[in-house]
């Protein structure tokens, strides 16, 4: 009886990222020069170091480690790769365009595994005080992708 309160909750907050992207926050990085378009576009998977929790038993008891080490291993990989990229783009280093496209990729890969194997395995059945991080953040992972993606194409 779980799962259809976590879906219902992942995709209420998918349309209202959505949204809030669409609405809000796109119009104003469209404004900005490239550099600083994706500095706003990557910061929200900073976070996502989060999916360590996976790890930790109390906070998701009974996760399959068949999911949770690779989970947690792609987004903290994502979250290092979008803590350099913001610092190389700040600096105007070259490498932040790369590092970025690094981010995205790995980040939106790691997500396309890791949505899947979740249904697998049943993930949200053994998420406690870890629920609101895929309810919630999940959803804004993909749209800060989309954004990033856009964005790094605008700036060719």
């Amino acid at each position: 009886m779980v799962l259809p309160f976590f879906a219902a909750q992942f995709v209420w907050f998918l349309v209202v990222w959505t949204v809030l992207a669409t609405y809000f926050v796109a119009p104003r990085l469209r404004a900005l020069p490239p550099a600083d378009a994706l500095q706003a576009c990557l910061v929200p998977q900073l976070f996502r170091v989060l999916g360590i929790g996976l790890l930790v038993p109390n906070l998701s008891p009974g996760m399959p480690r068949s999911f949770a080490v690779p989970t947690a291993i792609g987004d903290t990989l994502t979250a290092f790769l979008a803590l350099a990229a913001i610092v190389a783009l700040v600096r105007g280093s070259a490498a932040g365009r790369p590092l970025a496209w690094a981010c995205t990729v790995v980040g939106a890969a790691d997500l396309a595994i890791a949505l899947p194997h979740a249904a697998a395995v049943g993930a949200a059945l053994f998420m406690t005080a870890q629920w609101y991080v895929p309810a919630l953040g999940v959803p804004l992972m993909i749209v800060s992708h989309v954004l990033a993606v856009r964005t790094l194409l605008r700036a060719g």
